[in-house]
């Protein structure tokens, strides 16, 4: 299961990253912005123009830091499934269910959901059966128990708020009683249009209305208040762009009252706001993602080198086996990282510096720099400078799989 874990966690920032910071920098052109299908192109241009692209790309590169880095991986995970759960609408129905694109977003679906399993011990107490809420005292600590009067405050709020959320998902999808605003300003109207005509709000009031029943009767109460802000926030950013007082009034309480239910509940998402958490199948006896891929600083045995290896070869592969391409170049440079402190540990344990992996690292921007056409020395030595970087990285590869290290086996546990 850890290796999985690992290959996955490897495969996946190396997706997010870059693709975060597209946006940001423009290191290749935005996936779709060219695209002929009228209903990617209308959702696409709603986000650009009202900015909620902004923060979308944002969530995707701090996403892929915190994974790969495993700094809050558990609450980026969480953050960032509204946005792959777009990335696959987008890339699915939007696009006509085009095969090449379903594989490419249901990639990033299936690694974002694999990963919050192998977090799953950070998110089971939020699944509690019937939670009783669990404030967050002055002092920072969580309370063992909150007080008669606030369990009925507590109570009158999810009641309130699960009955809003419940009625407003069944009047947008079954009775039609009260019409949905359109929005009077352009851009509103535009991002209002978008989600309409995609889907995505038939989606949301679906959202809406099943954990709108679940915070009603208070069965896993905490998850449901999770899953449901991701609409209670983009209610409040559409009515921030509209500047009309009464959708912004109900905006601001629905928000607010989701995220003070939350703070009610927050003992059960305090598992889920590590710094830093083992995968299913880790433990602290054995080497770990971080102490392998994350700090050079120590040693790797052959043994665990060899194992380590493998998972990082599997996802350079995926990124490298079709070819020189505009964005699996930065993908392969996101995947340096780990594969230099791998290698550095494994060098520290045969007695040497990391420092000769100055040369295979740096032949390697060279190559992705050829491949992303930023550099360019004739074709001959576009094709020899990658070919020679893999060859290095292959080189330094079998020396660490020969070489018995001289730190003892015991010392060289990473």
């Amino acid at each position: 299961m850890k290796y999985m874990t690992w290959t996955v966690r490897l495969w996946y920032p190396a997706w997010m990253i870059p693709m975060g910071l597209e946006h940001f920098v423009h290191i290749f052109p935005q996936p779709g912005y060219f695209t002929t299908i009228p209903l990617q192109h209308e959702t696409l241009f709603a986000f650009l123009h009202s900015h909620l692209f902004d923060a979308v790309k944002a969530v995707e590169l701090l996403t892929g830091i915190a994974v790969l880095f495993g700094f809050y991986a558990p609450l980026m995970l969480l953050v960032c499934m509204t946005v792959v759960f777009n990335v696959i609408w987008w890339d699915a129905p939007l696009a006509h269910y085009n095969m090449g694109s379903v594989i490419a977003g249901g990639k990033v679906l299936v690694s974002n959901i694999f990963l919050c399993v192998a977090f799953f011990g950070c998110y089971r107490a939020m699944f509690t059966l019937r939670p009783k809420p669990l404030p967050i005292g002055a002092d920072g600590t969580v309370k063992a128990a909150a007080s008669p009067g606030l369990q009925q405050l507590v109570l009158a709020g999810r009641i309130i708020f699960g009955v809003w959320m419940l009625l407003n998902g069944a009047n947008y999808l079954f009775f039609g009683l009260w019409t949905m605003p359109t929005g009077h300003e352009p851009i509103a109207a535009e991002l209002m249009g978008s989600f309409v005509h995609s889907g995505l709000m038939s989606v949301a009031m679906l959202i809406q209305l099943i954990t709108g029943a679940f915070i009603l009767t208070g069965v896993f109460a905490p998850a449901a208040l999770c899953v449901v802000m991701p609409t209670s926030l983009c209610a409040l950013f559409w009515a921030l762009l509209e500047h009309e007082p009464l959708p912004l009034f109900l905006a601001l309480a629905a928000f607010a009252l989701n995220g003070l239910l939350m703070l009610a509940y927050f003992g059960y998402y305090r598992d889920a706001l590590q710094r830093r958490v083992l995968t299913l199948g880790e433990s602290e006896r054995a080497p770990t993602f971080d102490s392998l891929y994350v700090s050079s600083n120590g040693r790797t045995s052959r043994k665990h080198f060899m194992a380590a290896v493998i998972p990082l070869a599997i996802a350079v592969w995926d990124y490298t086996h079709s070819g020189p391409g505009p964005w699996n170049s930065w993908m392969v440079l996101v995947l340096l990282y780990p594969a230099v402190v791998l290698y550095t540990r494994r060098l520290h344990d045969m007695g040497h510096s990391g420092w000769p992996l100055i040369v295979p690292a740096g032949l390697t921007v060279v190559a992705m720099a050829i491949w992303a056409h930023l550099l360019d020395f004739g074709v001959q030595l576009n094709l020899a400078v990658p070919l020679v970087a893999l060859a290095a990285f292959i080189g330094f590869t079998v020396w660490g799989c020969i070489d018995k290290g001289k730190a003892g086996t015991a010392a060289a546990m990473a």
